[in-house]
């Protein structure tokens, strides 16, 4: 009895993989780390963080991560998280007028 030759798996759709550096986005934007990448001599590493020029890469579970030029890194750009920056300013605008109230307390207080 023979069984049909299933190859679902080898069917799978490449998915064309860019260099991170080339991942268009808003200017307001910035990518959230925790995904996987492959640098350009093949390796498959773990993205921990994006900065503005570099990431910081872990080659392995347990070895010392590694910062990396985002030239050299290539991703699927649908497993990217992006958080607008909006959020971020809006956290800063919070803690300054937390600031503003704090030292308006303190000065009725002295008077």
């Amino acid at each position: 009895m023979s069984m049909p030759n299933s190859r679902k798996g080898a069917e799978k759709t490449k998915v064309e993989l860019v260099r991170l550096d080339n991942v268009s986005m808003d200017e307001d934007d910035e990518i959230l780390p925790d995904f996987e990448a492959e640098v350009d001599d093949g390796r498959r590493v773990w993205v921990t963080a994006v900065l503005e020029r570099t990431a910081v890469i872990e080659p392995a579970p347990g070895e010392p991560k590694v910062l990396v030029n985002r030239r050299r890194l290539f991703v699927n750009p649908l497993h990217l998280r992006v958080r607008h920056l909006a959020s971020k300013e809006a956290a800063r605008r919070g803690r300054e007028a937390a600031r503003q109230l704090r030292l308006q307390e303190q000065q009725s207080s002295a008077a």
